[in-house]
């Protein structure tokens, strides 16, 4: 069977380029190349294989796959390892890893004793972790190995991008699997009725189709909600439904992905994790719902905004090859066929909506600064500044940016650094507020907030921990002892009896900035200045609170779970940051900034009185941080600024060439918040004087964040994305960039008499739409097919406006008559 797939005509020339370098793959899904090409290289490499994989689930099922087909049972040959789970053993050769295991790897052994080859599969979905592992083995590779090999594959990548990384690379392309797959469009489908119509199209399914399902949902909760659905409309005797998503128990994972037992007829409900890798036996439909939830750091808040999107169309190729795996099927996709070319080609690269503080630890731990490795897509200014200033406070680095003796002491720890500090702190933590039991509760904590989960039913982060089930309840046990392992104490407290004002302590250790106090009702301000409340239907007594897990909306933030906290314990743990200071605040009914000396915990006010005088930086930083706070549409932006923003979006969203570029062209950004662009202590600076918000929405935004492009970029928008364009009549005219990606040229009509053309812009890759103006400056038609115009619809709109216009030229025959002039020539 193996023998078959189409990556088996890749083995000859692969294990020739293996020997003598660094190889890029590049195979379709389905071609086998996860399974095919491992084992086929572990009979030509002497030493040890490591290969990276991005999700859990897959590391698993994939390691278990592959050791069938060596007729051994996982641990023997072929292993893997994942945070707080490993099956190797001596006699291992081939080990899966993911979750930042490679990195970690390295870190202690950074000549890679023992391993001959790393390959890094799946890398087309951009793991943050396959990025940095990568860019970590070249700088092993240069320094100290030039015999270790490097095999990157990818199904949907533009292989040419990765060539930029590694230019010396062989590549080695193979063809896909020959199962045709029907495609089935099924039209927009509304947010409100989702859950409603993806039953009905899996009940339509299961009669018109042979075979299981895969069906493709956004989230969890999607999943229980068509799972509840299906369950009151279908025979539990006919078929199964299992949920596949990160957060289930090995053994429910395992059960979606084997066949069933009694021979029904299986349903799966999975979320993007089933994408890649996993071959589910038995699937013959798929059925797309076209959505995922992506996961986009907040820096602001120091939360997470889950937002439900669109997705790419690499991942639409995806889950449409897990119907053709093992014989012909069929695809149902729940949005309009029209709308399949618009989708982004690719998703966005997980280094660009992650919090990057572990991996610019990571790197200075390596001994070099992020910026400087070579990785295929680089955070932005922005999220390297939010990084540096959580990794300042938590004494990681120093005010320049110098790892610290503490700093290196926490990455060891191999967890993020907020929640490491919490542990290296803890006992003295528990001299202060006399809680001797503080190191005990402080792994249970971490492991905890490892889980980013958040109970519908405890909204207390104590409670919660005291009512944990099977497995999830050995699970973080494991975890809490290995972190106590690391700090050479054994556990005695038991996680069902933690003290609740411990846990608080523990969280307002790793996380000041989500301290929380009452402002009325159930609205809270948290110490990083934002805004935040309770979900619907939680009462709480306490005033202060210290946040878990809160959820971004808008720019405030819903606390999803917390511990309440006394503020005398808070006073204890952080005596200093309860202090009299200059503050600058936004009145936002008087539209202006305020000075006042307040006293405190950070961003909350306990009490505060008017000041003559602050310094302008504070003044500057209060801007900035509150246009931080902002969702994009309350920015100051005049039309000319959201022009330019709307350009330099479609600028992203196309990849737009740069001629004017030397070497390679610098990433296009596509960033939340225009402040992303700019950079914070120019801009502060600038803002310094500003007292109002009249102020600010007079500045001329688009000329700044024009400047702060590369001059490729500013070059490439200019010319590829002008403002105005010259129209038949040798007049120029505005171009309306919109915020759905359109391009709109109002025109009057009588300036386009004698052209068929097509109008674009971006190089060609966007039609404008005509907007075809009466004399009067409306609109009569709108149209991207200029000669259809003509030759159709354009006699009803003649015939309608020569009865409005008489005085106004309407020729019968518009293609001969001359651009120009509305109005008829006077005889």
């Amino acid at each position: 069977m193996q023998s078959k797939l189409p990556a088996a005509g890749l083995i000859p020339e692969l294990i020739t380029a293996v020997a003598a370098g660094n190889v890029i793959v590049g195979a379709p899904p389905g071609a086998g190349k996860s399974t095919v090409l491992p084992l086929a290289l572990l009979e030509h490499v002497p030493g040890r294989i490591v290969m990276l994989q991005p999700r859990r689930v897959v590391v698993r099922n994939l390691a278990a796959y592959l050791a069938s087909l060596l007729g051994e049972e996982t641990g023997q040959t072929v292993g893997y390892r994942i945070r707080g789970e490993s099956k190797v053993s001596k006699q291992t050769r081939l080990e899966i890893v993911t979750e930042g295991v490679l990195s970690a790897r390295i870190q202690r052994d950074p000549e890679l004793a023992g391993v001959d080859l790393i390959i890094f599969d799946e890398f087309h979905e951009r793991s943050i972790h396959s990025d940095f592992g990568l860019a970590l083995a070249l700088e092993v590779q240069e320094g100290l190995r030039e015999d270790l090999s490097l095999v990157v594959m990818s199904a949907t990548l533009d292989v040419d991008e990765l060539l930029t990384l590694i230019p010396d690379a062989t590549v080695l392309k193979s063809a896909g699997r020959q199962f045709e797959v029907e495609e089935v469009y099924t039209g927009q489908v509304q947010s409100h009725t989702l859950h409603e119509q993806v039953t009905r199209q899996i009940q339509f399914s299961l009669a018109q189709d042979d075979g299981d399902i895969l069906v493709f949902l956004p989230g969890a909760g999607a999943i229980n909600k068509v799972a509840t659905l299906l369950e009151q409309r279908l025979n539990a005797s006919e078929y199964v439904v299992h949920p596949l998503y990160g957060a289930l128990s090995k053994q429910r994972q395992t059960a979606a992905i084997l066949p069933d037992s009694r021979g029904m007829r299986k349903i799966i409900l999975a979320t993007n994790i089933a994408e890649t890798s996993l071959t589910i036996e038995g699937i013959k439909v798929v059925i797309d719902a076209g959505l995922e939830n992506v996961a986009n750091y907040h820096p602001p808040t120091g939360f997470t905004r889950l937002n439900t999107q669109m997705i790419s169309q690499a991942s639409a190729i995806q889950r449409k090859g897990r119907a053709g795996r093992l014989g012909p099927g069929k695809v149902y996709r729940m949005w309009p066929k029209e709308q399949h070319d618009r989708l982004a080609k690719y998703p966005l690269p997980q280094i660009l909506r992650e919090d990057i503080s572990p991996l610019i630890l990571d790197a200075l731990a390596w001994g070099t600064e992020l910026h400087n490795m070579r990785m295929l897509t680089p955070p932005s200014q922005a999220q390297s500044a939010a990084a540096l200033h959580r990794l300042q406070q938590a004494g990681a680095v120093d005010r320049d940016g110098t790892l610290t003796a503490h700093g290196r002491g926490l990455n060891k720890l191999s967890v993020h650094p907020a929640l490491a500090n919490m542990l290296v702190k803890a006992k003295e933590a528990g001299a202060q507020t006399h809680l001797p039991e503080l190191e005990d509760v402080a792994c249970y904590v971490v492991a905890a907030c490892e889980e980013h989960t958040a109970s519908e039913r405890q909204f207390h982060v104590s409670a919660w921990l005291e009512q944990l089930a099977e497995p999830q309840l050995s699970g973080l046990k494991a975890r809490a002892s290995r972190f106590a392992s690391a700090l050479g104490i054994s556990l005695k407290a038991e996680i069902r009896k933690l003290n609740g004002e411990a846990v608080a302590v523990c969280l307002a250790l790793a996380f000041p900035e989500r301290v929380a106090r009452r402002k009325q009702g159930s609205d809270y301000k948290l110490a990083s200045g934002r805004g935040a409340a309770l979900p619907e239907g939680i009462i709480e007594k306490s005033d202060w609170l210290v946040v878990k897990e809160g959820q971004v909306n808008g720019s405030d933030v819903i606390i999803r779970q917390a511990e309440p906290v006394n503020e005398s314990l808070l006073r204890q743990l952080y005596p200093q940051a309860f202090k009299l200071k200059d503050t600058v605040t936004y009145n936002s009914q008087k539209k202006q900034m305020e000075a006042r000396k307040t006293e405190g915990f950070h961003e909350i006010v306990l009490s505060s009185e008017p000041a003559a005088n602050v310094p302008a930086r504070i003044r500057g930083e209060a801007w900035v941080s509150l246009l931080e706070g902002l969702p994009l549409s309350a920015w100051p932006f005049s039309e000319k600024d959201w022009q330019w923003w709307y350009r330099y979006q479609m600028a992203c969203g196309c990849d737009l060439h740069q001629p004017q570029a030397f070497d390679s062209p610098p990433v296009w950004k596509n960033p939340e918040s225009p402040l992303s662009l700019l950079d914070h202590s120019d801009i502060s600076a600038r803002l310094s004087s500003f007292k109002s918000w009249e102020q600010l929405a007079g500045l001329s935004w688009a000329t700044l964040l024009h400047q702060s492009l590369p001059w490729s970029q500013q070059h490439a928008m200019d010319s590829a994305l002008p403002l105005s364009i010259t129209v038949p009549s040798g007049e120029k005219r505005k171009l309306v960039y919109r915020s759905d990606g359109e391009v709109v040229l109002p025109v009057r009509l009588q300036e386009m008499f004698g052209c068929a053309d097509t109008f674009t812009v971006a190089d060609g890759a966007k039609v404008i739409t005509l907007e075809l103006l009466s004399p009067a400056g409306r609109p009569v038609q709108t149209t991207s097919d200029l000669a259809g115009f003509w030759q159709g619809s354009y006699l009803a709109v003649q015939k309608e406006m020569k009865g409005r216009y008489p005085k106004h030229r309407w020729p019968d025959n518009p293609m001969e008559a001359e651009a120009g002039r509305s109005m008829k020539p006077r005889k």
